[in-house]
C-alpha cells in the first residue's frame, strides 16, 4: 500500500485525487493546503486527515504529489525528498533551472523518484502523433506550429510572474513539450512577448521562434487576453502535413492522396500518469518521464522568455 500526502488542495490537487482513488494499493493519508477549508474539503472526499503544513504529514507517508503553485515547488519537492518520500511534482518543475537542478539532486541523492506532470506524454493522441512521424508517415520534419489562444483561466495567482512564472512557463509548456516529445530538443529560439491584460505582471501574449536539433523550424503563439479559445497543432514534412488540436482527431495530408483521419484510443492521461509512477514505485519499473526531459522543457520556455525580453536569439 502507497500512502500519500496531497500538497495543494485545489483544482489540480483534487484532479490528482481522484483518480488516485481509483488506483489500487493506494491510500491517500493526508490533504495539505495552506487554506484549512481546501484541505479539510479533500480530506472529507479521501476521507484522509487534513493538515495546513505539509512538514507535519511526511512521517505519515511514502509518497507525495505536490499540486500548488510553481513558486513553492522546489521547497516541498527537495524537502519531501530529502525526508525519503517519493515526489511527484505538477509542471513546470520549477521557476528557474537552478531549482529545477536542486530537485534533480536532491531525488538522485535520496534514491527517490522524482515525476513531473507533463500529462501529454501519458495521451494516445501525443503518442499517436509521435509514432506518425516516427514511421516516416509525413516525412522529413520540416516546420512544426502551435496556437494556443484562451481567456486567462481563473486562479488569481496566475496573474503573478513571481508566483506562477508566466503563461508559457505555467500553461503552454505543455504545448512545447510535446513539440520536443514528438520531433526532438529545441535549439536556438526567438521571442517577442507583450502585455495585453490590466491587471496582471506576466506576458499574456508570446510569440516564440524555435529552431530544433534535427534541422526543423517551428513556432508557437499564445495568448492568455483572447476572447475567443482555440488550439491547433501542426506539423509539416516533406511528404505530408500532420493538422490536429490538443487531443482528439488527427488529420494526415499526404502529398497526392486523400486525408487520413486518425481516432486515438481514449484515455484519462491523468490518471495513467498517476497509475504509472505508483507502479514505478511499487514494482520498481523506470518511470518514462524523466525529471531531466522536464527541466529541458522548463530551459525552453524560459528561453523564449529570455528572448523577447533582450530582444536576442538564444541558444539551448
Amino acid at each position: 500500500m502507497v500512502k500519500i500526502a496531497i500538497v495543494g488542495c485545489g483544482g489540480i490537487g483534487n484532479r490528482h485525487a481522484e483518480q488516485l482513488l481509483q488506483i489500487t494499493d493506494v491510500k491517500i493519508e493526508t490533504a495539505v493546503d495552506i487554506v484549512p477549508e481546501r484541505a479539510e474539503k479533500l480530506a472529507t472526499m479521501a476521507a484522509c486527515q487534513a493538515f495546513t503544513d505539509y512538514r507535519k504529514a511526511l512521517d505519515q507517508v511514502d509518497a507525495v504529489w505536490v499540486c500548488t503553485p510553481p513558486d513553492s515547488h522546489r521547497e516541498i519537492t527537495v524537502a519531501s525528498l530529502e525526508a525519503g518520500k517519493h515526489v511527484f511534482c505538477e509542471k513546470p518543475m520549477a521557476l528557474s533551472l537552478d531549482e529545477a537542478d536542486e530537485m534533480i539532486d536532491a531525488a538522485k541523492k535520496n534514491q527517490r523518484l522524482l515525476g513531473i506532470g507533463y500529462c501529454l506524454r501519458f495521451s494516445p493522441w501525443a503518442q499517436m502523433c509521435k509514432e506518425i512521424v516516427n514511421r516516416g508517415e509525413i516525412g522529413e520534419i520540416t516546420m512544426a506550429w502551435i496556437t494556443r489562444m484562451s481567456a486567462i483561466p481563473r486562479a488569481p495567482w496566475l496573474k503573478s510572474q513571481a508566483v506562477s512564472g508566466g503563461m508559457l512557463t505555467e500553461q503552454t509548456t505543455h504545448n512545447l513539450d510535446w513539440l520536443r516529445y514528438v520531433i526532438g530538443d529545441v535549439v536556438e529560439v526567438k521571442g517577442f512577448a507583450k502585455t495585453a491584460l490590466p491587471d496582471v505582471d506576466i506576458r499574456d501574449n508570446v510569440v516564440g521562434l524555435l529552431k530544433f536539433a534535427q534541422g526543423a523550424i517551428g513556432q508557437i503563439m499564445a495568448s492568455w487576453s483572447s476572447a475567443a479559445n482555440w488550439l491547433e497543432s501542426g506539423l509539416m514534412g516533406t511528404k505530408g502535413v500532420l493538422r490536429t488540436g490538443q487531443g482528439g482527431a488527427i488529420t494526415v495530408y499526404p502529398q497526392g492522396s486523400e486525408p487520413v483521419v486518425y481516432q486515438p484510443e481514449s484515455l484519462d492521461m491523468y490518471l495513467e500518469e498517476d497509475r504509472v509512477f505508483i507502479e514505478a514505485i511499487t514494482k520498481g519499473t523506470t518511470y518514462p518521464l524523466d525529471p531531466e526531459e522536464a527541466r529541458q522543457s522548463l530551459a525552453l520556455s524560459l528561453a523564449i522568455l529570455q528572448a523577447a525580453e533582450t530582444g536576442e536569439s538564444i541558444v539551448l
